[in-house]
């Protein structure tokens, strides 16, 4: 469920390892419109294994936990610059809502 309406979805694969990675788009990267998402949905549905989300300290030991076959919905304050980061092994699908 959403708390905030969305005109816009931007979807891409984002590879985890053991060093925290931006969960963004390249085009969000590139054109730095992270303030316009209202949501970020992370889907752990290609993962080896558990995802942790958090933020760019985030470790397995610190993060929301997104179990392989399992998807998460983390709303974002509009206006918010803030990135959210991930770890784990493999491949996640990443949805973001403007």
């Amino acid at each position: 469920m959403f708390l905030k309406s969305f005109t816009r979805i931007r979807t891409a694969s984002v590879t985890l390892g053991s060093d925290p990675v931006v969960l963004a788009s390249d085009h969000t990267i590139t054109n730095g419109i992270y303030g316009g998402r209202t949501a970020l949905e992370v889907n752990n549905v290609e993962g080896s294994a558990t995802a942790y989300v958090g933020d760019k300290d985030v470790t397995a030991g610190t993060g929301i936990p997104v179990p392989k076959g399992e998807k998460r919905v983390f709303p974002v304050q509009g206006g918010s610059e803030e990135r959210i980061y991930g770890v784990g092994s493999g491949d996640v699908i990443i949805a973001e809502y403007f």
